[in-house]
Formats: structure tokens, sequence, C-alpha cells
């Protein structure tokens, strides 16, 4: 050991002491950050199979029955579709027997740690 160390090699000696840790925060950011790009990705993507899944179910038991289903509970039912109510919030208006009703999938505010 030097006894005398001079603050060109007392900057090396922290810098090689920090570098490590700081090569590790900032892979556990690149990580946290991708991870979070593909959650929401995930959730959008969910969100626009779900609406198309009922839109085509709605249109499907028009072509057989020559009516659009009257509730949501029915085209559910009768198409086996399932979603996470805690997600998406599902709003189906009926316009008639003849006329494509509205269907709208609101995603909502994930408060348990959630990106939206």
């Amino acid at each position: 050991m030097d006894i005398f160390e001079t603050g060109h090699t007392r900057l090396r000696r922290k810098l090689r002491n920090i570098l490590p840790v700081m090569i590790l925060v900032f892979l556990c950011l690149i990580f946290y950050l991708g991870i979070s790009c593909a959650g929401i990705e995930t959730i959008s993507q969910e969100q626009d199979s779900l609406l198309r899944a009922l839109e085509q179910g709605a249109i499907h038991t028009y072509a057989l029955t020559g009516h659009y289903p009257q509730s949501l509970e029915e085209l559910l039912q009768d198409y086996n579709i399932s979603y996470d109510t805690d997600k998406f919030v599902v709003e189906y208006v009926p316009s008639g027997s003849n006329l494509l009703p509205s269907v709208s999938v609101l995603r909502l505010s994930s408060g348990k740690g959630g990106s939206l």
C-alpha cells in the first residue's frame, strides 16, 4: 500500500468500487423498463382481442338467428367468452334486433402498481 496516495489513484480506487454497483443498477433499470413495456403491450392486445371476440360473436349470432344478442350476458354465455373484470369494463348497447350493437371495451387503471 502506498502511504502517499495521489488524487488520481484515489479516484481510480473509488471508481473501481462504485462501477460494478452502477452497472448493476443500470441493468436492473433496463430490465424493469423492458418488463413494463411488455406488460402494457400485452394488456392492449388483450383488450383488442376481447373487442374482436365480442363483435364477431354478435355478428355470428345475427347470421344464425337473424337478430343480435340483446344483452352482454347472453353473448358471453353463448360463446363462452370470459374476461378479467378487474382489468376491463365492457359496454354493450343494443341498437335494435337488426342493427349492430355498440360494443366498447375500456381498460381500467390498475391501483396495484400497474402502469396505467
